[in-house]
């Protein structure tokens, strides 16, 4: 199994309000139907929910927990955002030849103060046994502690990645960056010199949230890579097995 996350940088608008990104999320599904065609058929697709989740959450202040009618409306209100967000990206693909299915995580996922603690893992290998393309993404689900919370495309895939060969981070930028030039490999040796670039995650040379992408990884032991989502070619490169511009990550 080899688990490709879309950034929601890559898919859409990220200042924008639930403004897709049509162009490279055609471009994407193209990459992905190359090596398809090609027998790569080993994989599970999640993606983030960019300006379609972030923004309607914010919106809304539910990133706190949904108690009141107002706020399960909400939640109603941002996993639809987040499910039409999924479906275009499925429409792409089905229109270049892969069988993609949508699972959306409010269906098999629940989570107790933010984490998740049951997670329907069999229905995805058995869509994955069967030849299909399972896609999964940040959704709403519902929350032991809090009745409802935001579940990151992130936190499932450092589930997933668990038991994958590799996984591939699609970024809007061209991998780990530590003074504006890529780190081709993080490793047991090099791994605390990095993560001392990687603190806050506004400092100019890293994307925010690539520290808690790392150390999601670094738990998982996962064999990773970072790749710029806006050059659909690196991914495809990737999932042949080729060498590209990217940050590989080996524990």
């Amino acid at each position: 199994m080899q688990i490709v996350k879309l950034g929601g940088s890559t898919i859409t608008k990220k200042h924008g309000y639930m403004e897709a990104d049509e162009l490279n999320i055609n471009r994407l599904a193209q990459a992905i139907a190359a090596v398809w065609k090609k027998g790569v058929t080993d994989i599970v697709l999640v993606h983030g929910a960019g300006s379609f989740g972030h923004a309607p959450v914010l919106a809304y202040g539910i990133n706190d927990g949904i108690k009141t009618p107002r706020q399960k409306l909400a939640f109603a209100d941002t996993h639809a955002a987040c499910a039409y967000l999924s479906q275009l990206v499925v429409d792409a693909l089905i229109k270049n030849d892969v069988p993609a299915i949508s699972l959306p995580p409010t269906a098999i996922i629940r989570q107790r103060n933010h984490r998740i603690v049951k997670f329907d893992k069999e229905t995805i290998l058995q869509y994955l046994k069967k030849g299909f393309v399972p896609v999964l993404y940040g959704d709403m689900v519902l929350d032991d502690t809090l009745g409802g919370s935001v579940c990151s495309g992130d936190q499932i895939v450092s589930i997933l990645g668990k038991g994958a060969s590799r996984v591939i981070h699609c970024s809007n930028v061209d991998g780990v960056l530590v003074q504006s030039k890529v780190v081709q490999l993080i490793d047991r040796k090099n791994l605390k010199d990095i993560a001392k670039h990687l603190k806050g995650a506004g400092a100019p040379d890293v994307s925010g949230g690539m520290e808690g992408k790392i150390n999601e990884m670094v738990k998982a032991k996962t064999h990773a890579f970072i790749i710029n989502g806006n050059k659909p070619d690196r991914l495809e490169a990737i999932l042949m097995g080729k060498k590209t511009i990217c940050t590989e990550i080996r524990m």
